[in-house]
């Protein structure tokens, strides 16, 4: 049995290699299961890069989804597109020049690559801002791009850069990364960007959402906002699942400024359960919403729409007098029940109880909050912070319906629990977050930071069929705590590198 260590500022790395987490971080009971680190890996080259996207295997292996900014990294044989395409990152900024899009399969011990390729044109692709997997195995993507040069394929929806500054792009890969099966534009002539992900129904039609402030972006009759409303829209559009046809396309906002859906789950219909965030007072909301009216200066939205995007079943509001944004992406429970995490930067933001606001609260907190399945209540809304600033994202429920969110914070003082992995903030501007809540939210049963020197974000979370907990993010930490024989092993060089973590349950651990 491994011993149990408690991290300490930059002795991060070498206590890492063999912690075993305590029983609480798996929800539960005192007898749950504990976990040890199978690997900790960087990924990353000598300029920026980011993880966003993971979907572990049966096998252990992991999916990951990524932006990186330089040639170098470890692809497959035959690689559908072995090198870096996209244009030099050092141009100027960061959210205009440079990036290609990274897909890697990464071996259950962490070591090497399965599968992984490059996909990009020459200018630039961000992230990998979605992925899913089809029934065949096939991974689907979905980028913002600038590059009116992508590699489309006959027959697709949209063979051309429709001429905006920025577009968006779909396409399907071989699980061996060595095709692209097909692949779309998907846009207006001003801009779109996917933003909050894909998802893929039983036929393996792949459902977009993201933002437009295209007013000829391409959408379909009888959905429920046709047209854009105002100066930026939320969108929804399902593709065929052989990318060559709109199933349905459709807009959603008010007149103010709608920023984005950012994430969509589907349930066993086909009703479309979307989040994101509106400066709208008009947006539209629902006879009965828990939240009618638009609470500050933005106001995060949940909605749920019918299977043809002809009706919006519910709407509600989330805010307070400030600023609130939805992130990456909610997570729709069995019961039909709504779950999101965020930023909260209001002093009044609406709390299920009333006095669920912790000690301490900072310059902006995290929040999550669960929406009952007829949108009408907040089932519960809280915040978690320190005197700094935190964010979170990913909310997943585990086997026992606890909740589970990563994301970060910059606050030295965060309610990390007495078995955090991490007790003390690493250093740098932020540090990532990882923390799970009770299924009723009323109970914090694990905080801890991850982080070095630098900074670092925890993106996504996903857990495995053999209950392996996996983490992707980015860190500018030289001394984040890889574990020997991972993939990389050393910082890459660059202002930001990739990172991937994988836990395991630790069956030698006592209960």
């Amino acid at each position: 049995m491994h011993p149990s260590f408690t991290l300490r500022g930059h002795a991060a790395c070498a206590a890492l290699l063999a912690v075993v987490w305590a029983s609480c971080l798996c929800p539960g009971s005192c007898d749950a299961a504990r976990y040890r680190i199978a690997y900790c890996t960087y990924l990353g080259g000598p300029s920026w890069d980011q993880a966003r996207e993971v979907i572990p295997y049966p096998d252990g292996s992991v999916l990951i989804g990524a932006q990186v900014n330089a040639d170098g990294l470890p692809v497959s044989d035959g690689a559908a597109q072995p090198h870096y395409a996209g244009d030099d990152p050092g141009l100027g900024s960061g959210g205009v020049y440079g990036g290609d899009c990274y897909v890697a399969r990464i071996s259950a011990d962490g070591s090497g690559v399965l599968a992984a390729t490059y996909f990009g044109g020459s200018r630039q692709e961000r992230n990998v801002y979605g992925m899913g997997l089809d029934r065949q195995g096939h991974i689907v993507i979905t980028t913002t791009t600038r590059s009116t040069d992508i590699a489309t394929t006959p027959g697709c929806y949209q063979p051309r850069y429709a001429g905006g500054q920025n577009e968006i792009v779909v396409a399907k890969l071989t699980a061996d990364c060595k095709q692209v099966v097909w692949c779309t534009y998907l846009g207006g002539s001003t801009g779109e960007s996917p933003r909050g992900g894909l998802a893929l129904d039983d036929e393996d039609n792949v459902y977009i959402v993201g933002t437009t402030d295209s007013r000829d972006f391409p959408t379909t009759p009888g959905v429920v906002q046709p047209r854009l409303k105002g100066p930026r829209d939320s969108l929804i559009a399902k593709l065929t699942s052989d990318g060559s046809d709109l199933v349905f396309s459709t807009l959603l906002g008010g007149s103010g400024e709608d920023d984005a859906i950012m994430g969509i789950r589907l349930d066993g219909v086909g009703n479309m359960y979307v989040a994101g965030h509106t400066k709208s007072a008009d947006f539209p909301v629902t006879s009965g919403a828990v939240q009618p009216r638009l609470g500050g200066q933005s106001d995060c939205y949940l909605a749920k729409l019918s299977p043809g995007a002809d009706r919006i079943l519910y709407a509600t509001y989330l805010g307070g007098s400030g600023n609130e944004f939805a992130e990456h992406r909610p997570w729709l429970n069995a019961d039909g029940t709504l779950i999101l995490a965020g930023f909260c930067g209001s002093s009044d933001f609406p709390l299920v109880p009333p006095g669920m606001r912790p000690p301490g609260t900072g310059r902006s907190d995290g929040f999550l909050t669960r929406l009952s399945g007829d949108g009408t209540r907040f089932v519960f809304s809280r915040l978690l912070g320190g005197s700094g600033s935190e964010n979170l994202l990913m909310p997943v429920s585990d086997a026992d319906g606890n909740i589970w969110v990563v994301g970060s914070t910059g606050s030295p003082d965060p309610p990390v629990t007495p078995d955090a992995l991490q007790k003390r903030f690493g250093g740098g501007q932020q540090d990532g977050l990882l923390a799970a809540f009770s299924a009723d939210g009323a109970k914090l049963l694990y905080c801890s930071f991850l982080g070095g020197r630098g900074d670092e974000m925890i993106r996504s979370l996903a857990f495995g069929m053999d209950g392996a907990l996996c983490l992707v993010g980015n860190t500018t930490s030289s001394d984040f705590p890889a574990t020997p024989g991972a993939l990389q092993t050393a910082f890459g060089g660059g202002s930001s590198d990739a990172f991937v973590i994988r836990l395991i349950p630790d069956t030698e651990a006592g209960g």
